[in-house]
């Protein structure tokens, strides 16, 4: 299972350190490490059986302290006589995760940037269940349970001191559109939101009685906090 637990419940980071390489290795396309490091505990996640894992996963995102944007990074490996490359999206979130035979085969990853570009890598905790622009409280609360089961399984003893997740925070492209909590008569509150951003805590008292949240419009991502 998980071993690290602060490093599950936040934005671990994982800086990518430039690798040793001899001085005819070309400047933009260079090894920067086995693939378990850029995945920290995702075949720990893997391990957890399916059905205790149904709304959320785990979420890598990689960034540049010099601004590069993401379309402009290339990272891959090898496996299987097959190169394999991560697939980012627009904030840099790795699209296409790698499964646990490539994991256990610890191929190098490379990289098209050259060494001490300052790259790091965070890891989240994202909602995976079902909705597009109206989510369930249900559905949430399950996913915001099962991340901390996960968490508490990990951790055994020390689980009085590792974070717990509570909130599930929605991302959108741009300012946050209007956001409703629906309760169960019908009746319309509006979300908290700051900036592009909407905040939902399915398990506070107040939102027991929501039936669903809904948007203006689909959010980008949607991240599981503390």
């Amino acid at each position: 299972m998980i071993r690290s637990i602060l490093a599950m419940a936040g934005a671990a980071l994982l800086s990518v350190a430039p690798a040793m390489a001899d001085d005819t290795a070309s400047e933009v396309e260079r090894i920067a490490g086995p693939l378990p490091r850029f995945f920290p505990h995702l075949e720990s996640y893997l391990d957890i059986p399916d059905a205790e894992r149904s709304h959320f996963r785990m979420a890598y995102v990689v960034s540049s302290a010099d601004g590069i944007p993401p379309e402009d990074i290339r990272m891959w490996y090898d496996h299987d006589g097959e190169t394999h490359q991560f697939a980012l999206d627009a904030t840099g979130r790795i699209t296409r995760l790698p499964g646990l035979p490539a994991l256990d085969a610890e191929p190098d990853v490379w990289i098209n940037q050259p060494a001490g570009g300052g790259f790091s890598l965070s890891m989240q905790f994202e909602y995976s269940g079902p909705g597009a622009t109206e989510f369930s409280r249900d559905a949430l609360a399950m996913s915001v349970e099962q991340a901390n089961r996960a968490i508490r399984s990990a951790a055994g003893v020390a689980a009085l001191f590792a974070p717990r997740m509570e909130s599930v925070v929605f991302v959108f492209d741009g300012a946050a559109p209007e956001a409703w909590a629906v309760d169960q008569d019908g009746e319309r509150s509006p979300l908290t939101v700051q900036e592009n951003r909407a905040f939902f805590r399915p398990a506070d008292r107040r939102s027991r009685s929501i039936e669903c949240i809904e948007f203006g419009r689909e959010p980008v991502r949607i991240l599981l906090d503390s």
